[in-house]
């Protein structure tokens, strides 16, 4: 029984967000089904090691921006924050999977964020700290770092190793995608990455967001941490085709035409470039956080 109201909680959940991002009715069940079957794939659906959270860390995560909005935000997520040594050191342990609504993006493990699945304890030894509330603030805190980190972080074009996640687990959170091939998802032969100026230029555009407060539930309610992730709708800006904002981002937008509307039409060469890219923004993102050069400091997502 427990097992049917998971389910059903989650595909709720996943309907929900779908509806929300302006699919239709039956889209939005396609999305529902799919996200689903790749939780399965995955292992989303195994229990959490920690499951029982105080519930006033579950209110500061389901409305964080009450007590965690930054001073000078015009936004929550805007705003300046002073990122610390501990942020950083926190920052290298994250673990990355793939949300496998609309076109996808990278997101934050929900089981262990960064590595461990008893979140409060390890958030209490890196923070010093076992006050619950700040616990709970301080993971909120991660997400702001997250997304100054790729705005503001360096990293050369190059070869690397994954540390957090390995090869299977990549292949593993892709796995709802038919004939995808370990070259399109950024794997070497040997299992290593080859990150490009292309890849840290589209790091740089990503939008970072937390979850809503209903994607919060949806998670807490089958035992998982809420946590940053792209937006997996509007991953690079604002149209409503990732495509258009990956063109922009790289200067690859043609041209508009001299009459008539603008209509992004790619060719197949591009399309399937800029597809491969957004693919690989999963291990693109785990090998920033890995081996990204980010110094202490005060940061805005500006400056």
């Amino acid at each position: 029984m427990f097992e049917r109201v998971k389910y059903m909680v989650g595909f709720a959940g996943a309907y929900r967000r779908s509806r929300s991002a302006g699919a239709d009715h039956f889209d939005a069940l396609d999305t529902a089904a799919r996200d689903m079957m790749l939780r399965k794939l995955d292992g989303r659906d195994e229990p959490t090691a920690d499951q029982t959270l105080p519930e006033p860390v579950a209110e500061i995560w389901r409305d964080p921006e009450s007590t965690c909005a930054l001073a000078d935000g015009a936004w929550f997520g805007d705003g300046s924050i002073e990122i610390t040594s501990r942020h950083i050191g926190l920052l290298r342990q994250m673990r990355f999977g793939w949300d496998g609504a609309e076109r996808g993006a990278p997101m934050l493990d929900p089981k262990q964020p960064y590595g461990r699945t008893d979140l409060l304890a390890q958030l209490g030894e890196v923070f010093e700290s076992d006050d619950a509330r700040e616990l709970a603030r301080r993971h909120v805190e991660m997400f702001f770092v997250l997304a100054r980190a790729l705005r503001h972080g360096e990293l050369s074009p190059g070869r690397y190793p994954l540390g957090n996640i390995g090869p299977d687990d990549v292949r593993r959170a892709m796995r709802g995608y038919p004939d995808v091939t370990d070259a399109d998802l950024g794997l070497d032969a040997d299992g290593q990455v080859t990150i490009s100026d292309d890849h840290v230029r589209l790091l740089r555009a990503i939008d970072i967001r937390w979850p809503s407060e209903y994607d919060c539930e949806d998670l807490l309610a089958i035992g998982r941490y809420p946590a940053a992730a792209a937006d997996p709708k509007r991953t690079y800006g604002d149209f409503s085709f990732i495509e258009v904002d990956m063109a922009r981002v790289l200067d690859v937008l043609p041209p508009p035409p001299l009459d008539g509307p603008a209509v992004f039409e790619p060719s197949p060469e591009l399309a399937a470039r800029l597809q491969r890219l957004h693919w690989q923004m999963l291990v693109a993102m785990q090998v920033f956080v890995e081996h990204g050069n980010l110094a202490p400091g005060v940061y805005s997502l500006d400056g």
